[in-house]
C-alpha cells in the first residue's frame, strides 16, 4: 500500500512538472521563436530543475511539437463540434473559419503559439488539412465551388484562415473579430465561386452562430 501511494505521488509530481513545462513553453513560444528560447528559459519559467526537462522531452523542439499538436488538436476539436451534422461544404468551411477566429480571440496565447509552431499548416496534403481538403473537394464536385482548382481552393482557404487569425491577434486591430471573420469568409466564398447572395447569407449565419456565446 505504501509503495502504491509513493508511486501515485511520483506520477502526480511528473504530471505537474510536464504541465508546467508545457505551459512555460507555450507562453515563451507565443512571444518568441523557438530559436530565441533556451531550455534554461523554459525551466526558469516553469520553476523546475533543468534535469527534469530531459525526463519529459529530448529537446526544446520536441516540446514545441507537442505544444503545437495540442493546440491545433484543441482548435480542430472545436471545428468538428461546430460542424457536426452539417453537410454543406460552403457552410462547413464558413463555420470552420469562424471557429479559428473565435479560438484566437478567446485564447490569444495558445493561438500565437500555434501560428508560430505549426510547420506545414499551409501544405495542401498535410494530414491536419484533411477535413478542409474534403470540403473543398465536395464543393467542387457539387459545382458549388467553381473557377478554381483543388489546390488553389485549399491555398485560398488556408491563407485566409491564417490572415484572419493573425488579424484577430492584433491588439491594435480596429475590426471586431466577428465582423472581421464575417467579411473574410464572405470574400473567401466569393473567391471560390459561391454566388454573392449565398456567400453573404452563409458568412453571416456562420459567424452569428459561432460567436453567439462570445
Amino acid at each position: 500500500m505504501i509503495a502504491q501511494t509513493d508511486d501515485l505521488k511520483t506520477d502526480r509530481r511528473r504530471e505537474r512538472t510536464r504541465a508546467a513545462l508545457l505551459q512555460a513553453g507555450q507562453s515563451l513560444f507565443a512571444a518568441q521563436s523557438v530559436d530565441a528560447v533556451s531550455i534554461d528559459d523554459i525551466v526558469l519559467a516553469a520553476d523546475v530543475a533543468k534535469g527534469s526537462f530531459y525526463n519529459h522531452f529530448t529537446d526544446k523542439d520536441a516540446l514545441a511539437r507537442e505544444i503545437a499538436a495540442r493546440v491545433r488538436a484543441e482548435a480542430e476539436a472545436q471545428v468538428d463540434e461546430a460542424n457536426a451534422g452539417i453537410a454543406d461544404p460552403a457552410l462547413r468551411m464558413a463555420r470552420a473559419q469562424a471557429v479559428f477566429v473565435r479560438f484566437a480571440a478567446r485564447n490569444p496565447e495558445r493561438a500565437r503559439a500555434m501560428m508560430r509552431l505549426h510547420a506545414g499548416a499551409t501544405l495542401p496534403n498535410a494530414p491536419m488539412n484533411r477535413g478542409l481538403r474534403a470540403d473543398v473537394e465536395a464543393g467542387l464536385a457539387s459545382g458549388l465551388f467553381h473557377g478554381v482548382t483543388l489546390e488553389i481552393g485549399l491555398l485560398m482557404a488556408m491563407g485566409m484562415g491564417m490572415i484572419a487569425v493573425t488579424r484577430a491577434l492584433d491588439a491594435n486591430g480596429a475590426t471586431p473579430p466577428d465582423v472581421l471573420s464575417r467579411d473574410l469568409i464572405f470574400g473567401l466564398l466569393r473567391g471560390l465561386g459561391v454566388a454573392e447572395e449565398s456567400a453573404r447569407t452563409l458568412s453571416g449565419s456562420a459567424v452569428a452562430d459561432i460567436f453567439k456565446e462570445t
